[in-house]
């Protein structure tokens, strides 16, 4: 399995990674990510939200990534994940990846080990503060909702340094919360109104509270901390957006992040990285009588100013009306490339697409009929991968990123739009950091784009307004999916015992991009032609054809067949598909794919045996996937095609391998692991494809059929055919013929 320079890659499954919180705990996996030599792969939602949303639950297919066998690791983020039906979906995952370490930080989960902070000692240090350096004993708590654990672990770590002090505990002094400005605001009108007694300090067992108390305090004119001194918790950034500046405490998750990367490293390698201590501490503001560290709010400042100057910046662009602009994914990806300096710090930005991204007929939110990728670089370091890349989506990403780039942190985003999934996007960072909250915006920007440019793009959107029945596929006149169904169910239920049912799922233009405009008019017109050379197959009264999604078709009959007739079938049919003319010009060798069966026609489902025909084209799509990753599959496929377009030629290996700047053996070797037939073989193959084509297509005889092939000997050309067949031309031509 190819690895990232052959560092081990850690993932790691978060939600709304843009958080502070969240950014908080990436940094410390990132950091310590770096300093062991492991790469990273963090796998986000945008939107995370609790309840179910049709249109924004795709977005959490982001999380199928964690099953790649890519990944040696798992850390899992646990107390972000806000649905509770994901965080099972996530639970069972992890239970399945059994094969790999699994760490959990903020919750604790059974079957896994889990580490978080300490929030008791926390509080109690904050409580200790406020007692040994201010003097303070009359302190409120603003502590979590009733009847959750975290809540009640804060208020014993008050209670512990208040009894350490020997000031007593006093339960009317805690009050529950909703850990958001609003329960601080509420709070704030209990004391101004004299519902409760102002107290010397209060603590807060979040920052969002204290804002929200702070803020009613600054409108009713209660003087911070002269009348009552407020500290946070979290440390979670936004304190120059409320005044006075917040004093808080920094919950430490870098640690908690580092220590999960340790925990990993230790299960993986056997080495046991040094301990990180998870103890936090305290950050001085203007709420507390410490006041603040200037050079601290300088740093703050900065930050707050960097993301102020990129978010102007995105306001102002025209980053939008570009990509509506856009006519092709060349287009998109151009566009992307100009704008992609609104993302900050990346080093790389990478667009993963399924393959049928632009189509209409994708089902159930996703391109589900393969996993197959498309992969573009937008912006690359060095060596940027040029044209569209296909992978497989279990892989995370191709070999060219790794190839372009030298950036060990990953963020994956998914693209969707309205409940349909249409890929993601790889943020690459050379260096530990994570992506802000502006980033989101730019994600859905170009999301949204790419969906308008998916149904501006889609011709088949417009066909359907020429549906020719609610039985028949549009563009093709074949039958459709409704119409597949109701013919086999009839076909199975009538079938004679003894009859056989023989079934071919037709796959074309894999790996084939057709993002554009004028691709997808071709694309329809290469449809049209492989419905004609399916057409011809289905000559028998009680076979049928169908078109039950893009670039797929079903063949079907049932009758007296034999395995032997299936295959022939399937040759058949991969002859006149592959030398179709627009089909020939236009896609490769390895663009078609054709699986048969022939079974007893007893006892058989409609929904089954298409079920079988789907699990067998999605193997063959991933053997497929897997060869092309070869390093030099590019070379040789190319010269494979044209050799399969000019078989009548003279293919010397010595030509061939000069152009190569390979030695003999060296290019025969590896032609054969590439595509196991020899180079010498596989040209003798490329003329019986041709002869095949013209036995099925023309009434030549077999001395034209024999000289058009390269062949100055017929009778050498029909020993030759009847080697590679096992039949004779004529019996090819004539036995069940075309």
């Amino acid at each position: 399995m190819y690895r990232m320079a052959g560092k081990k890659l850690i993932g790691v499954i978060t939600a709304s990674a843009s958080q502070s919180e969240q950014r908080q705990l990436l940094l410390g996996i990132t950091e310590q990510a770096e300093k062991l030599g492991a790469a990273v792969a963090v796998f986000s939602n945008i939107y995370n939200e609790e309840r179910y949303y049709a249109d924004v639950e795709v977005e959490n297919r982001i999380y199928e990534l964690v099953m790649s066998e890519r990944l040696d690791g798992l850390i899992l983020t646990a107390e972000c994940i806000m649905n509770p039906e994901l965080q099972q979906q996530i639970y069972e995952r992890l239970l399945a990846r059994n094969d790999i370490p699994v760490v959990v930080t903020g919750a604790v989960l059974p079957d896994f080990p889990c580490i978080n902070n300490d929030v008791g000692a926390d509080i109690r240090d904050i409580t200790e503060h406020l007692i040994a350096a201010h003097g303070f004993t009359k302190i409120d708590l603003l502590t979590g909702k009733e009847g959750i654990d975290t809540s009640y672990e804060r208020v014993e770590g008050y209670r512990a340094a208040l009894e350490a002090h020997g000031i007593g505990y006093d339960a009317s002094r805690v009050i529950f919360g909703d850990f958001w400005m609003t329960s601080g605001e509420a709070l704030a009108h209990d004391y101004i109104e004299g519902r409760r007694p102002l107290p010397e300090a209060i603590v807060c067992v979040n920052d969002y509270m204290a804002y929200g108390l702070c803020d009613t305090f600054l409108t009713a004119g209660i003087e911070l901390p002269e009348d009552v001194t407020v500290v946070g918790y979290e440390y979670v950034g936004d304190r120059f957006y409320h005044a006075p500046i917040l004093t808080t405490y920094q919950r430490n998750r870098r640690a908690v992040g580092a220590q999960a990367v340790n925990l990993i490293w230790e299960k993986i390698t056997g080495e046991t990285p040094e301990a990180v201590s998870l103890g936090g501490c305290m950050i001085i503001g203007d709420t507390c009588p410490c006041r603040a560290d200037r050079k601290m709010l300088d740093a703050e400042l900065q930050a707050v100013r960097r993301e102020q100057y990129y978010s102007r910046l995105n306001l102002v662009g025209n980053f939008e009306q570009q990509l509506t602009l856009c006519r092709s994914l060349d287009d998109y990806v151009d566009v992307l490339q100009q704008f992609a300096y609104l993302i900050r710090d990346i080093v790389g930005l990478h667009l993963c697409l399924y393959e049928n991204w632009c189509s209409t007929e994708i089902t159930g939110g996703t391109a589900r009929e393969t996993d197959t990728m498309i992969y573009r670089t937008v912006i690359a370091e060095k060596h940027p991968a040029q044209g569209a890349v296909f992978f497989s989506k279990n892989d995370l990403f191709p070999e060219e990123l790794m190839q372009c780039e030298s950036g060990d942190v990953l963020y994956f985003c998914p693209i969707f739009f309205s409940g349909r999934e249409l890929g993601y996007f790889i943020l690459q960072y050379r260096r530990p950091d994570c992506y802000d909250i502006i980033f989101r915006d730019w994600l859905k920007i170009a999301s949204n784009a790419l969906e308008f440019l998916r149904m501006k793009n889609d011709i088949g959107t417009l066909l359907e307004c020429r549906s020719l029945s609610e039985h028949h596929d549009s563009i093709t006149g074949l039958y459709n999916e409704a119409g597949l169904q109701e013919e086999l169910s009839h076909a199975l239920g009538h079938a004679d015992g003894g009859s056989r049912l023989m079934m071919q799922l037709i796959r074309t233009e894999l790996f084939t991009d057709a993002g554009s405009l004028e691709k997808q008019e071709l694309s329809v017109r290469r449809d049209m032609e492989t419905a004609d050379c399916i057409r011809k197959m289905a000559y028998r009264k009680d076979a049928f054809c169908a078109r039950i999604s893009d670039k797929v078709y079903i063949l079907a009959s049932v009758g007296d067949y034999t395995e032997e007739m299936s295959a022939l079938y399937a040759d058949k049919l991969e002859t006149l598909i592959l030398h179709a003319p627009l089909y020939s010009a236009s896609c490769g060798g390895d663009s078609l794919l054709i699986c048969t069966i022939c079974e007893d026609a007893s006892g058989l489902s409609a929904d089954g045996i298409r079920q079988l025909l789907r699990e067998m084209q999605a193997r063959r799509i991933t053997e497929m996937t897997m060869q092309r990753r070869h390093a030099l599959w590019r070379s040789f496929s190319s010269l494979r095609d044209m050799v399969y377009r000019k078989p009548a030629e003279k293919w010397e290996v010595e030509r061939v391998c000069r152009d190569f700047r390979m030695s003999a053996g060296h290019f025969r070797a590896q032609y054969k692991e590439l595509f196991g037939v020899s180079f010498h073989q596989d040209v003798i193959r490329s003329r019986i494809s041709l002869a095949k084509h013209l036995l099925l297509t023309s009434g030549l005889s077999l001395q034209a059929i024999a000289g058009k092939c390269g062949y100055e000997d017929e009778k050498y050309f029909q020993r030759q055919f009847r080697q590679l067949t096992g039949l004779t031309p004529n019996i090819y031509k004539s036995q069940e013929r075309g």
